[in-house]
């Protein structure tokens, strides 16, 4: 045990900044959480060690001695471990005083310092991460990006929902409560020890940048609120976003919508993602221009699957001026022949905002969302209909609108196990009565039965494209046919005069 913990003291040196003055402590600090009461310094060899790009082995090794002497009951185990590296990684003030000191020299060398400081503390688990599943679906004008991700738990959106009117309760209010940072953790909540973040002003309030653990695409960030109070989508939201966009011009920043169903997976605490990253939507070419009073601002809606907008200035109060005329019209506008209906016992129009920085030009992109449900859609109108479920049945946030799909993990099995079952020849009833799980996705392997061509994979693999592609239209307020594009001529016509 000496040996493993010279190296894990050894690694931080070399790979997480634990300076030299501090060795001695953080050393009696982890035999403290080992309660271990003695110790013998061993050498440790450098290279390998230097070498390392993620912490496993050592964090394995470390593992294993905690199972094996019985430090801790199993379910505590990861946590301990966390505790372990948490202690090897500098202490919040010290990584924050670096992140800005590097800020000043160049914003991307501050954000790369962080992020690869949590791969390295084990915070950000690479390994897991780099299992997911990612290809690109071109389709017509535009793609999308979509992803099997290893690591995301699959949530019920009436979870999510009962989430915006739950009072919160006890330490941390929530999973993205700055006071995560350190904490222990328990069964129904995650360890933080290893979590560093940077703090952050927007719009003159306290705010902090963090990575997110599933990394959904490049330097995937959270910026979040230091107040926990509940997601709203407003001037301040717009403000707060082109002030991080200031910042962090390397980065693109997005807002969920403050509703459920179409908003994200934690609306009762106000947060951004981000990240170094252009979302499909950022590709979409502009379908027409709508004429704006505002100067110094144009406007586009794009070619894209759902009801976007792009918003384009160089200034900041015209940009956020003319978005919010078309979102504050929005929030008021009905339009039954469509099944818009802006308020029933509860509002239901909102808005997904997304901002990025281009040669000195602000692009700001405000998606319409409608969260409202009906007997014929239970789970929403505007939300992924029912035959799509067996891919995705959850609200589709920023990301997703924005074209990056996050699919469950649990498609990964059964994908494959639907592509080995129909190159062995059985038919449809037969996969499902071999392979209950495999039920819901009846249709989809009845439709690939009857078209099957020799490259069984690509089938698969353009059947999800498709049904990702449907989502997105199922999501668009003012649908692509004739009824749907008057439909936008007259709410345009409404919001701008």
């Amino acid at each position: 045990m000496a040996h493993i913990i010279d190296k894990l003291v050894r690694y931080a040196q070399l790979q997480l900044d634990l300076v030299a003055e501090d060795v001695v402590y953080v050393r009696n600090r982890v035999l403290e959480l080992l309660k271990l009461d003695s110790h013998e310094v061993t050498p440790c060899e450098d290279t390998s060690l230097r070498q390392l790009a993620v912490p496993d082995t050592l964090l394995e090794e470390l593992r294993a001695f905690i199972a094996e002497h019985n430090i801790v009951s199993p379910s505590e185990t990861d946590r301990l471990v966390g505790t372990v590296i948490g202690t090897l990684t500098p202490p919040p003030s010290a990584v924050n005083t670096r992140f800005w000191h590097l800020h000043q020299i160049n914003p991307r060398q501050a954000t790369d310092y962080l992020y690869n400081l949590q791969i390295k503390n084990d915070y950000i688990k690479k390994t897991f991460v780099d299992t997911n599943i990612h290809w690109v679906a071109p389709l017509g004008d535009n793609f999308l990006e979509i992803t099997i991700n290893m690591s995301k738990p699959e949530k019920r959106n009436e979870d999510i929902a009962k989430l915006v009117k739950a009072e919160p309760n006890g330490y941390p209010k929530c999973v993205l409560c700055y006071e995560n940072v350190g904490y222990y953790g328990r069964d129904d909540h995650p360890n933080r020890t290893n979590l560093r973040t940077a703090d952050v002003t927007l719009n003159g309030q306290p705010w902090f940048f963090q990575y997110s653990p599933y990394v959904y695409y490049d330097r995937h960030c959270i910026v979040i609120d230091k107040i926990h109070r509940p997601m709203v989508v407003d001037r301040d939201t717009l403000a707060c976003q082109f002030d991080f966009i200031v910042q962090f011009p390397h980065f693109f920043i997005g807002s969920n919508s403050d509703l459920p169903l179409v908003g994200g997976s934690i609306l009762n605490h106000e947060h951004f993602q981000g990240g170094a990253h252009l979302l499909p939507l950022m590709h979409a070419r502009p379908a027409y221009e709508v004429p704006l009073k505002t100067e110094g601002v144009t406007c586009h809606v794009l070619n894209w699957f759902n009801t976007a907008f792009l918003f384009k200035s160089r200034a900041k109060e015209p940009l956020l001026d003319a978005a919010l005329t078309v979102i504050k019209a929005w929030r008021t506008y009905s339009d039954p022949t469509l099944d818009i209906l802006a308020q029933t016992e509860e509002p239901h129009n909102t808005a997904t905002t997304l901002m990025r920085l281009e040669e000195g030009e602000f692009f700001l992109y405000v998606i319409l969302r409608n969260n409202r449900r009906s007997k014929r859609y239970p789970e929403g109108i505007f939300h992924a209909h029912p035959e799509y479920h067996h891919i995705k049945s959850e609200g589709i946030g920023l990301i997703e609108a924005g074209g990056l799909f996050i699919l469950p993990a649990r498609l990964k099995r059964q994908l494959m196990l639907i592509e080995e079952e129909l190159k062995d020849d059985y038919k449809p009833a037969q996969i499902v009565e071999r392979h209950p799980e495999l039920a819901p996705h009846q249709p989809m392997i009845q439709f690939i039965y009857n078209n099957r061509e020799d490259d069984l994979r690509k089938e698969v693999t353009t059947f999800v494209n498709r049904t990702c592609q449907a989502i997105l239209i199922d999501t668009a307020v003012f649908k692509h046919d004739a009824n749907g594009q008057a439909g936008l001529t007259r709410f345009i016509k409404e919001a701008l005069g």
